[in-house]
């Protein structure tokens, strides 16, 4: 067969997201590609024939099956809009092949044996210190993030919980579409009601999950029961630490007698439940453009960071160390330069919010063709978008720089909480992960003159740096700090 030609059995390939939306009332089907960040409508009549392309039927067999489901269509014009999803790249390969193995149900996760290292099962659980999360409930977390995964157990208990949800009571493809493609995978995604979850109930202060309300905190899939903890094995112990992506978590700062991130009853990575993602650091990781250092260099570094005075300011605080950590490494210097830092100069900010501005407003216009005005995550990408359009102004971004931070104590939880979690070691270098954080705090920053002159009275404006987090995270925009990398 040509590699031009329409696959004799086409189905969704595994890069790309389907994700059902109720706007409004109306029903609308994205098709995100992971590898371009292309994003393509279709109706409801074409999501039921690319539901039945799963990879064992032709076309003809995808009509037939679709006509059964109340989506009849001609052959030769299903054979038109698989070509065109063809020549857009989102389709997959004839058979599972290695591209389903994403899909495949998920094994039991025991962690591989790591000589020298112990048995990683036996690892010390590290719970970040002086934390505690008094969740408001308000459901600001079930409305900013474009996937809520289900396995296949949680799917079922919540169909049945609210059966009339979608009327996904007997049918779960009415509720929920694949994690990936077509192909029967592990997971689920429940449907949006303008950009919210389909069991979310209630508006604003009074939104609560109803999967929580009629059967407690064990109804609910297990990502919400963890959110906002992280879990990374550094080489020594499990970090848990918390996401800055909640309102709630910034507003639990200094706040105790709240809830533990985890049952204290639990000591080692063999206490937690096999399904949890525990993320491992890499042996060696960049800390500077081409330059390297091990993870133990590295998690020691983070220690004596996490030890240290914090800054006046710490989005100057963060700068500072990047030019540092790119000059000196993991020196003692270079912490002393974090502790002691030089004013931050906008000079050195604008090309990084430039490169959030182009990437926030490309998302805002794609958004404004599909989702709902009342969707957070449209909002909340409107509201990024026009704040780094606005601090592109040299004397405005100054004065923002020169006015004293209106919430210092949300931003040293904030990169004590990444520094614990090792959130700052990635894909980027660290001295680039540095400036990056540096950027969103001015960012988070500027949001709330954004959204008073907006008039939003959303709750989730009360946190800006949680906004920022979760909009960045959730939907692409941190893609930025790579296009800046890429820039210099």
């Amino acid at each position: 067969m040509s590699p031009n030609a329409l696959p004799a059995r086409p189905r969704l390939a595994a890069h790309v997201l389907a994700r059902r939306h109720l706007v409004g009332g109306e029903e609308r089907f994205i098709l995100h590609d992971l590898r371009s960040g292309q994003l393509l409508q279709i109706g409801p009549r074409e999501w039921v024939l690319l539901s039945a392309a799963d990879g064992t039927r032709d076309v003809e067999g995808i009509v037939i099956a679709a006509a059964r489901e109340g989506a009849p269509a001609r052959v030769p014009a299903a054979e038109a809009f698989f070509a065109q999803l063809h020549a857009a790249g989102l389709l997959g390969a004839e058979d599972a092949g290695e591209e389903a193995s994403p899909w495949a149900p998920a094994k039991s996760a025991s962690p591989a044996l790591d000589p020298g290292e112990g048995d990683p099962r036996e690892r010390p659980l590290e719970v970040l210190p002086d934390f505690s999360l008094h969740c408001d409930g308000r459901g600001s977390c079930c409305r900013i993030y474009a996937s809520i995964l289900f396995d296949p157990e949680e799917a079922a208990r919540a169909r049945a919980l609210r059966p009339e949800v979608l009327g996904g009571g007997a049918r779960h493809e009415r509720a929920f579409t694949p994690e990936r493609g077509t192909w029967p995978c592990a997971a689920s995604v429940v449907a949006m009601r303008d950009g919210r979850c389909a069991y979310l109930e209630g508006e604003g202060g009074e939104a609560r999950c109803s999967l929580h309300a009629i059967g407690g905190p064990e109804a609910k899939p297990l990502g919400c029961r963890t959110f906002p903890t992280s879990f990374v094995d550094d080489g020594e112990s499990i970090r848990v630490s918390v996401a800055a992506e909640c309102a709630c978590v910034l507003a639990s700062v200094g706040r105790p007698g709240g809830a533990p991130l985890i049952d204290p009853r639990l000591r080692a990575r063999r206490d937690l439940d096999e399904r949890i993602d525990v993320a491992r650091l890499p042996d060696r990781a960049e800390v500077a453009p081409g330059a390297t250092a091990a993870r133990a260099e590295l998690v020691a570094w983070s220690r004596r960071l996490a030890a240290a005075a914090p800054p006046p300011d710490v989005a100057a605080g963060l700068s500072s160390l990047a030019a540092a950590v790119e000059a000196e490494g993991l020196t003692g210097g270079a912490i002393a330069r974090f502790e002691r830092p030089d004013p931050l100069a906008p000079a050195a900010l604008a090309p990084w919010l430039a490169a959030l501005h182009a990437r926030a407003a490309r998302r805002a216009r794609e958004d404004a063709a599909w989702r709902s005005e009342r969707d957070l995550a449209r909002k909340a990408t409107q509201w990024i978008a026009a704040a780094t359009f606005a601090l592109a102004e040299p004397d405005l971004l100054a004065a923002l720089l020169l006015s004293p931070a209106p919430a210092p104590d949300r931003e040293r939880f904030y990169l004590r909480a990444a520094l614990h979690g090792h959130r700052l070691l990635g894909a980027l270098p660290l001295s680039l992960a540095l400036r990056d954080r540096a950027a969103r705090l001015v960012v988070a920053r500027a949001l709330p003159l954004v959204c008073a002159e907006a008039g939003a009275d959303d709750p989730a404006c009360a946190e800006p740096i949680a906004l920022v987090e979760a909009a960045l995270r959730g939907h692409g925009l941190d893609a930025y700090a790579a296009d800046v990398a890429r820039a210099s």
